[in-house]
């Protein structure tokens, strides 16, 4: 076998003066896939980057927004917009002039800019303030007097107030240069925020109004990022978190059909796939130079992070039910190219439903773990579907399985007995194993014992049994390492296995079944 050289991905200053150095560099910037551009920025970090963003289109820059702007505190909850980074990129962007940006936040969605403007500034109408206080008999002198100690601009009829003295400067140029290049489409957004800053204040705060105003804009714009994203093969949390919560239960779609959110998935990937051959149609488009993108795939950059790759093969590493379900594939496509990349674009939806809406190890899943936990759920799904239905040759059964079932549907039959067959036993053993353990100890500890035993029960209630891993972690000294580590893996959201080399590894096979069994067995007898 031949050796492979070792391969150095170059550090990120490396990268970045080999592309500054790349001809065509404009031409060839644009031409980038948002989403690679996107990883590319993250990659040599935004505040290096001025020189690309400056080069980036609006519509790139657009859809960039939709990764970098949005945070998630949890798999499954749905994102939130990220004021703070806003500014960071707001002052990237003015590097390349004030100009720029005015132009730039003209271009994007007026929904956007607003909602990042509110959130870093109070816009309020003074003359109006200060008859509404009169009105009200407040202290009309006093509240001038703490607006004088802040920072502000005036403009019109406005007084624009900071929120956060942080990234103050680069609001207020991003203002005046909208002032001054599109004073009409600046004074649209003044007052939207001018009627949400009146909310914030009516009642010393007007707690329920403002918050009431803001959360519905920011919904507006969740909604119109979410419907971009789609296209793009995205899952949003809310929906990848329904998926598999309804999936752990008895569905009533049979397996060998489409659930209705894998339904609606495909179809916009359909859609998507028609927009981008009519595009290619258009004779009048030049087609660029690929430098660029050539470099970025020689670094592996290229991968878009929300259509992860799917391997193309069974994996030295994988389990036998991985191994079944990719020699399976392998032959599929050969024999059946239809349903081979119908199965395909399945399972890069079922990795980005587990990458948007499950957790494991109490972390978000890694775009190849993602993958990794797809198929070997799939694989299980397989097993379970094929287990009395065929004779013979293994994979030529799998073969006929794959064409006729699809991957979502494998997933759902496997998905519902990890739930059945590993966490809810591993919920039940627990619970035993701490209440065994409180009977032999006193005090506080056996407490403490009794109520992480019924907060075991009523997670696992919940249908959430691994929220409770982390009071795992306090049972050191009651319970051995390999026994929390097992527990933990078996409770997951995902549950997993410790190989030989106590790495976890996701439950791929009827056999891995028996053995969770078997594993569950020996913990109980050792109480």
């Amino acid at each position: 076998m031949t050796q492979l050289a070792s391969y150095r991905r170059p550090s990120a200053s490396r990268l970045l003066a080999r592309i500054l150095d790349t001809p065509d560099l404009a031409e060839q910037v644009q031409a980038l896939p948002p989403a690679i551009l996107g990883r590319l920025i993250s990659h040599v970090g935004v505040e290096d980057a001025g020189e690309l963003v400056a080069l980036a289109t609006t519509e790139q820059l657009a859809q960039v927004f939709d990764d970098e702007l949005w945070r998630s505190d949890r798999p499954g909850e749905d994102e939130h917009f990220d004021a703070n980074r806003f500014v960071v990129w707001l002052e990237v962007m003015l590097e390349a002039g004030d100009s720029f940006v005015a132009q730039k936040l003209v271009e994007l969605p007026e929904d956007l800019v607003t909602l990042a403007l509110h959130r870093q500034v109070l816009v309020l109408n003074l003359e109006q303030l200060m008859n509404e206080m009169r009105d009200a008999d407040q202290d009309a002198d006093q509240t001038e007097k703490a607006l004088s100690d802040c920072l502000y601009e005036e403009l019109d009829e406005y007084q624009i107030v900071s929120r956060h003295h942080d990234g103050w400067d680069s609001v207020l140029a991003a203002i005046l240069a909208l002032d001054r290049d599109h004073h009409d489409h600046l004074v649209g957004i003044l007052e939207r925020c001018c009627k949400m800053s009146a909310d914030y204040i009516e009642d010393n705060g007007g707690l329920y109004e403002v918050l009431t105003t803001e959360e519905m804009l920011e919904a507006d714009v969740a909604a119109e990022r979410e419907d971009r994203r789609a296209g793009d093969g995205h899952v949003s949390p809310s929906a990848a978190a329904a998926f598999l919560k309804l999936a752990r239960t008895a569905s009533e779609t049979p397996a060998t059909d489409h659930d209705p959110l894998t339904r609606a998935y495909l179809r916009g990937l359909a859609k998507r796939k028609e927009s981008a051959q009519s595009a290619r149609h258009d004779a009048g488009a030049p087609s660029p130079r690929r430098d660029l993108l050539r470099l970025l795939e020689s670094t592996e950059m290229s991968d878009a992070p929300g259509a992860p790759r799917l391997p193309a093969g069974p994996s030295d590493d994988a389990g036998a039910g991985e191994s079944l379900l990719m020699r399976a594939m392998e032959r599929l496509s050969q024999e059946a190219p239809r349903e081979f990349f119908a199965r395909s674009e399945e399972l890069a939806f079922l990795a980005n439903v587990l990458g948007a809406g499950c957790s494991s190890q109490q972390r978000r899943l890694r775009p190849v773990e993602a993958v990794r936990a797809a198929i070997a759920t799939c694989g299980l799904g397989l097993e379970l579907v094929e287990k009395g239905r065929h004779q013979g040759d293994a994979v030529d059964a799998a073969v006929a399985t794959l064409a006729a079932y699809p991957a979502d549907g494998l997933f759902r039959r496997a998905w519902s007995c990890l739930d059945s067959g590993v966490i809810h036993p591993a919920a039940i053993t627990t619970q035993h194993m701490l209440r065994a353990a409180a009977v032999r100890k006193r005090g506080a500890e056996a407490q403490m014992l009794t109520r992480l035993a019924e907060r075991v029960r009523a997670m696992a209630a919940e249908g959430a049994a691994w929220k409770a891993i982390p009071e795992l972690g306090r049972l050191h000294g009651t319970f051995e390492a390999d026994e929390i580590a097992t527990l933990s893996g078996f409770l997951d959201q995902c549950p997993t296995l410790t190989d030989d080399a106590n790495e976890p590894r996701f439950i791929s096979t009827t056999s891995d079944l028996v053995i969770v069994r078997e594993h569950l067995a020996l913990l109980a007898r050792r109480r």
